[in-house]
C-alpha cells in the first residue's frame, strides 16, 4: 500500500512537471529554441494515458512479484520446519536408543507435515516436480522401516548377540552398525529437503 502511494505521488509530480513545462513553453520565450505555442490536446492525452498505463502495469507486476516471493518464503519455512523435525529425530535415534512411541509419532509428524506442504503448494503460483515428491516419500518409507521394524535375525546373529535393533520395555535399542545405517538414511532425507528448498527458491 505504501509502495502504491509512493508511485501515485511520483506520478502526480511527473504530471505537475509536464504541466509546468507546457506553461513555460506557452507563455515564455526560450532563447535559441523555437517552441510551438499551440497546445496539442491529443499529444497531452497520449502522454497521460501512457504514463498511467506504465504506473498501473508496474504496480500490478510488482504486486505479483511480491506475492510470489511471499509464497515461496512461506513454503520454504515449512520445509525448514520439516527439516528440523528430521534433525531432532536423528539426534535421538543415533544415540543408540529411542522410545518406540517417540519414533513412531515423529515419523507420523514428518509424513503429515509433508502432505500438508504439498497441499499448500497446490494453492501457490508454482509447483514442484513429481520426482522430488517420489524421492521424499521413498526416503521416509525406508527410514520408517529401518527405525521401527524389527528385522528378521539369522541364527548366527542370535548366537553372537549381534542384534541390529531390539525393542525392550518400550525402548528401541540399536547396535553401532544399525546407527551408521540410520545416519545414512537420515542424511539422505535431509539432503532431499534441502534440494526441495533450493528448487523452490529458483522458481
Amino acid at each position: 500500500m505504501k509502495s502504491l502511494r509512493n508511485k501515485l505521488l511520483y506520478t502526480g509530480l511527473y504530471f505537475s512537471l509536464v504541466a509546468v513545462g507546457f506553461l513555460i513553453a506557452k507563455f515564455f520565450d526560450i532563447p535559441h529554441f523555437e517552441i510551438k505555442k499551440e497546445v496539442d490536446l491529443i499529444s497531452i492525452l497520449s502522454i497521460l494515458v501512457t504514463v498511467w498505463l506504465a504506473v498501473i502495469i508496474t504496480t500490478v507486476f510488482d504486486k505479483r512479484k511480491s506475492d510470489f516471493r511471499i509464497e515461496k518464503d512461506i513454503v520454504i519455512r515449512r520445509v525448514d520446519s520439516i527439516y528440523n523435525l528430521v534433525g531432532e529425530l536423528q539426534r535421538k535415534s543415533v544415540s543408540g536408543e529411542i522410545e518406540y512411541t517417540n519414533a513412531a509419532s515423529s515419523l507420523k509428524r514428518i509424513n503429515t507435515s509433508l502432505s500438508s506442504l504439498y497441499k499448500l503448494i497446490e494453492k501457490c503460483q508454482f509447483s514442484i516436480a513429481d520426482d522430488i515428491r517420489s524421492s521424499l516419500r521413498e526416503s521416509v518409507s525406508i527410514l520408517k522401516d529401518e527405525l521401527t521394524d524389527t528385522p528378521k535375525l539369522t541364527t548366527e546373529q542370535i548366537q553372537n548377540s549381534d542384534i541390529p535393533m531390539e525393542v525392550k520395555d518400550g525402548m528401541i535399542h540399536f547396535n553401532k552398525h544399525k546407527v551408521a545405517q540410520l545416519e545414512s538414511s537420515f542424511d539422505k532425507l535431509s539432503d532431499l529437503l534441502l534440494e526441495l528448498q533450493i528448487r523452490i527458491n529458483k522458481k
